[in-house]
Order: structure tokens, then C-alpha cells, then sequence
């Protein structure tokens, strides 16, 4: 893992109408591919996957009686508030189990269900980033969780990059996390990527790891996805329905074409770590690169051989450089 502070001059245009095409297909895939290793793993996992704790198994999840509705959380660990934010079609035990542990030693980490999933009924689901940010306030108000250190993957990186424009008062940090920027600066996957995508390989589960994860990251990822995962005993069997999924797609659309939310990324006061994976081939390095030029307190973090879902291939190493950089910018 190496870290590269401010403004690399590596920048691509987004060809954006094919960008909003691929990164749906790309991020129902890695939802796909979850809920495959789900219901096909075996009953014993590899010794070498990374169970949960003990501590998060016994967890119980909270409801937090928002002003636009309830929203499904769970809360752990010590330190100052870490609020996370999932991504498309995800539920929060998307998020792996063992870089959760390692994040709670130094931070007390709330992950929150977005709108319309789990417990987390709100109505109407919003479907755009403003109306999912919305959300997301409302918890921390309710929590009364003051200023908060904010974490986003994929999708959810692009809610917390909303949530930090609209409520500056909220956001002491920010970590984004093979994401993209607003606008038109975005850069789309690859003619090869697309193939894969498109369902047309005969294993489309073994080729979907394969986009998702480099070479020597897959076999872990075909063995270990169940046994890693974020589930506490209560949690149950929390699907994403095709409304929200209807709704989370037409808020990524409009956030492509976002130019205001472009623009006011140069008045972005929160510090934030941009991390990337060097080998991301579902959203492409360069969207970090853009990221890192457009916000004016950036730092990027760059993962060697790291995928699109990357801390599940280094869930400490990740977690380190996530609580380095906090700690950096209290």
C-alpha cells in the first residue's frame, strides 16, 4: 500500500451515458456475486477466512426515529463517531466483518442501512444523492452524534460527498472509497469489463470474481465471501427490492450529470482520503485522480493489486491507512 498526498495531473473525460450503463450493470454484479456466495458456500469455510468477532456477533441493531423515518443501524467500538455508508444494491452486511474490527478499535463505527433497506423504512425512497444524504443527517442528528468522521464505498461514497456539500456542520472527515466524482469527469469501464458484464461468460460467477478482484485476490473470494461478511445474530436475511434499486439507479444518473455538485467540490472544506485500488476494473483508478484535483483538502491512498472491493482483500492493512489519516486530521 503506498500513500500519495494532493493533485496527480492523471485526469480522463467520461464518455457519461456508457459510465451510468456499466457502473449499474458492475455494482448489481458485486450485489450479485454477495448473494451467490450467500446461498452456495460451503458450511466450512477456509481456516484462513476472517470470521466475525465474537463481540459483533452478539450485536442487537438500532432504530433511529429520524425526521423523514426510521433507519436501521448498528453501533460498536470506541473512539470518535465513524459513520459508514454502503453502496449500490448493498445491504450493510456487505461491508467485511474483519476491517469493521479493526476500524472499532479506534473509532466507534456506526453502518447504517441507505433508505428503503432493512430497517431503514423510508418513505418515499429517495432517489436522489440530496434525498439519501437526507437520510443519513437525519441519523446523525438523532444519534446526536455531533460531527462525525464519514466513510462511503462505491455508491456510498457518492452520498457522502453529498452529505458533506449539504451539511458542513456534520462532516469533520471524509473517506471515499472506489468512488466517483459528480459530473461528467467520471471514466467508464473498459470494452473487456463490459464483456464480463453483460453475462454472456458461461461462469458468470467465477468471471465476475474475476472483475472484481485481481488474480491472486480471487480464489480467497470465491472461498471466504460468506464467512467474512458483516452479520450479526439479529440482522436476518435483508434483500434490496427492485424500487430501491430503481431509486438508487436514477440517483447515480442524475449525479453523472450533477455539474453544480461538480463545480462546488472546489469549496469542499472537509479533509479526505481518496482510496483506489491500482487495479480496479469496475470503476477505473483515474475517477480517484479526479477527485484528488477537484477537492482542495485531498489525499489519495493507493492500494497495490487492490480491486473494487478492496477491503475484503486487505481489511487491515485498509482499515490502517483509514485510522492513520483521521487521526491525522481530528
Amino acid at each position: 500500500m503506498s500513500v500519495t498526498s494532493n493533485k496527480p495531473a492523471w485526469v480522463g473525460h467520461a464518455r457519461r451515458r456508457t459510465l451510468e450503463r456499466l457502473l449499474a450493470v458492475a455494482l448489481l454484479a458485486l450485489a450479485a456475486a454477495l448473494a451467490w456466495s450467500a446461498g452456495h458456500a460451503g458450511a466450512s469455510p477456509p481456516a484462513a477466512c476472517q470470521a466475525m468477532s465474537a463481540a459483533q456477533a452478539s450485536l442487537r441493531q438500532g432504530i433511529a426515529a429520524t425526521r423523514m423515518g426510521p433507519m436501521g443501524y448498528y453501533r460498536f467500538g470506541h473512539g470518535s463517531p465513524l459513520v459508514l455508508i454502503t453502496g449500490y444494491r448493498a445491504t450493510l452486511s456487505e461491508w467485511n466483518a474483519a476491517f469493521l474490527d479493526a476500524l472499532a478499535r479506534h473509532h466507534e463505527v456506526i453502518v447504517v442501512d441507505n433508505p428503503g433497506v432493512g430497517r431503514s423504512r423510508i418513505e418515499p425512497v429517495p432517489d436522489t444523492m440530496a434525498g439519501m444524504s437526507e437520510a443519513i443527517s437525519g441519523a446523525i442528528d438523532t444519534l446526536r452524534l455531533g460531527k462525525v468522521d464519514v466513510l462511503g464505498w462505491s455508491m456510498g461514497g457518492m452520498v457522502a460527498q453529498q452529505l458533506a456539500l449539504d451539511h458542513p456542520d456534520q462532516v469533520g472527515s471524509l473517506v471515499l472509497m472506489a468512488t466517483t466524482p459528480p459530473g461528467n469527469e467520471a471514466v467508464p469501464a473498459s470494452p473487456a469489463v463490459e464483456a464480463v458484464l453483460s453475462g454472456g461468460s458461461p461462469s458468470p460467477f467465477e468471471s465476475i470474481m474475476g472483475v472484481l478482484f485481481p488474480p491472486d485476490a480471487r480464489t480467497h473470494a470465491m472461498q471466504c465471501f460468506r464467512a467474512e461478511m458483516f452479520k450479526p445474530s439479529d440482522y436476518g436475511k435483508v434483500g434490496v427490492d427492485e424500487r430501491v434499486a430503481d431509486a438508487q439507479s436514477r440517483a447515480m444518473s442524475a449525479w453523472w450529470r450533477d455539474g453544480e455538485a461538480a463545480r462546488a467540490l472546489d469549496r469542499l472544506a472537509a479533509p479526505t482520503l481518496v482510496i483506489m485500488g491500482d487495479r480496479d476494473d469496475v470503476l477505473s483508478p483515474r475517477n480517484a485522480s479526479v477527485l484528488v484535483r477537484r477537492l482542495p483538502h485531498a489525499t489519495l491512498l493507493v492500494v497495490a493489486d487492490g480491486g473494487h472491493a478492496l477491503m475484503y482483500q486487505d481489511p487491515q492493512g485498509v482499515a490502517r491507512g483509514i485510522t492513520r489519516f483521521l487521526a491525522a486530521h481530528p
